[in-house]
């Protein structure tokens, strides 16, 4: 009699086909939604497109249902689950996403779990201070302005910056920067800061450990000079005219930092301010500010590290951006009546 194959070898076989079958409808229902996201277009009108911002912490879930309700996917269930599938959903980024209704399912899912997140322009231009920053960052919708402030002031965090400051008032390097929302304040500190440190030259470094003045000092004075002149040509001239004075220990007398803690977005300087006792104001000191005043460029900060070799004490403004430079205040006295008074009359 021809043997039989006992029960139980039928019951594996049997088994083993149903475990291949599950297998082959799991497949399917990975694939169809697959297909479906990669081919299927939105039903919504063309041509209209969506900046979409995914939260920081945000899940994904949270981010599929927004989608579908924005019409940008027609499915958020077969969206979610491709994105669970593939990996893809742990790689969320927070920010912004310039999408638009034409995009595949799948183009979209690329798009907010890669690197396309919407970066925003921002340029610091030479001369703006920290409080004025935190202004422009703010109308950008990129940091809470107070927040912002306080990094700027938080001693550990200038230490770790490695500011030997009590802000990190003059290190923001100005530049232009493309940064994506949902950047901490910090994080964005760190890039300004970071830039300073990779655009100061070694020879810069080197000049002021030859010079009596620390780079952190260089520093204060490159932002007085900054604020003094937008003029390239004549920075390093105003450069002389502050050295000199300090070695003959007169005030500098710049108008900038009498309302740098009073006036912190600028504004015309009134005479009473310049009475005022504060640790910024050279009117009534003769010394540096407390700190740097403004955020320089590169070209204030040579100016400081090499200042010309002049024996001018005094300059005053000629009503046309540039300045004259005088040796005595004589001579100084002259020129406020040729330029200051004689404008003050003709534009009367």
């Amino acid at each position: 009699m021809a043997s039989r194959r006992p029960s139980s070898w039928r019951n594996l076989y049997v088994n083993n086909l149903s475990r291949w079958l599950l297998k082959f409808l799991l497949i399917g229902l990975l694939v169809l939604p697959a297909i479906y996201l990669f081919f299927h277009e939105s039903d919504a009108p063309p041509g209209r497109f969506v900046v979409f911002e995914v939260e920081a912490g945000e899940s994904f879930r949270s981010v599929s249902t927004r989608l579908f309700k924005e019409e940008l996917i027609s499915s958020d269930s077969y969206f979610y689950y491709l994105a669970r599938v593939t990996g893809r959903s742990a790689k969320l980024k927070a920010g912004e996403y310039e999408l638009n209704d034409k995009m595949s399912a799948w183009d979209i899912l690329k798009i907010i779990t890669g690197a396309r997140v919407k970066l925003y322009k921002i340029t610091i231009k030479e001369g703006m201070n920290m409080f004025q920053i935190a202004k422009l960052l703010r109308e950008r919708g990129l940091v809470d302005e107070v927040q912002f402030l306080e990094a700027c002031w938080d001693p550990n965090f200038v230490e770790d910056l490695n500011i030997p400051s009590f802000t990190v008032e003059g290190y923001l390097f100005p530049e232009t920067y493309y940064i994506p929302k949902g950047t901490s304040s910090r994080k964005i500190i760190r890039m300004f800061v970071d830039m300073f440190w990779s655009r100061i030259p070694d020879g810069f470094l080197e000049q002021a450990q030859r010079t009596p003045i620390s780079l952190h000092e260089a520093i204060i004075m490159a932002s007085v000079i900054e604020k003094e002149t937008g003029l390239a040509a004549e920075m390093s001239l105003i450069s002389s005219v502050f050295y000199n004075r300090l070695a003959k220990g007169m005030r500098l007398q710049s108008d900038p930092t009498a309302i740098y803690d009073s006036e912190p977005y600028g504004g015309p300087v009134k005479r009473e301010q310049l009475f005022r006792k504060t640790p910024f104001n050279t009117y009534q000191t003769a010394k540096l500010p407390l700190t740097p005043i403004a955020n320089p460029g590169i070209l204030a900060v040579q100016a400081s590290l090499f200042p010309q070799e002049t024996d001018f004490l005094f300059f005053v403004s000629r009503r046309d951006g540039s300045h004259h430079f005088s040796r005595s205040y004589s001579e100084h006295k002259k020129a406020i009546e040729k330029y200051l008074r004689n404008s003050l009359n003709t534009s009367q």
